[in-house]
């Protein structure tokens, strides 16, 4: 993951700063990675809970969340931001391998912009991100 110094540097770029959400250590650095390495400035959470934390201090232009995580699911994550005025503008994204018609109707009830199923394709996540945040520069 990267460092203070790193994501610092970065958003001193004037980059776009995504805030990933995910119980997996690998499927956050390969987003991570993936983003990184396409214009963005990336920061990880490894829980909803810590994320909430975190939105405390930052302002990213766009959160990405897996929805099946152990304590506060990425639906409930979603509607928490979205019931705080000053984060409810930020779009969200929701990954998940859940795919059925319900899964993508409660990510939608949500409050999520787009609802992202796995594997996540790279092309794919990357094109969603900068349909909801354009402006990186890769």
């Amino acid at each position: 993951m990267a460092t203070l110094d790193t994501t610092a540097k970065t958003l001193a770029k004037g980059l776009p700063l995504v805030l990933v959400v995910d119980d997996s250590p690998v499927q956050l650095r390969m987003v991570q990675d993936l983003l990184g390495r396409n214009g963005y400035a990336v920061k990880t959470a490894p829980s909803s809970e810590k994320a909430l934390e975190m939105l405390r201090t930052l302002a990213p232009a766009v959160i990405i969340s897996d929805v099946t995580m152990a304590g506060m699911s990425g639906y409930e994550f979603c509607q928490q931001i979205k019931k705080d005025k000053d984060l409810a503008k930020i779009p969200v994204i929701l990954m998940t391998g859940e795919t059925s018609p319900k899964d993508f109707k409660a990510g939608r009830d949500a409050g999520a912009v787009m609802y992202i199923t796995k594997p996540v394709k790279p092309e794919g996540l990357l094109n969603a991100v900068r349909m909801v945040c354009p402006g990186a520069r890769a």
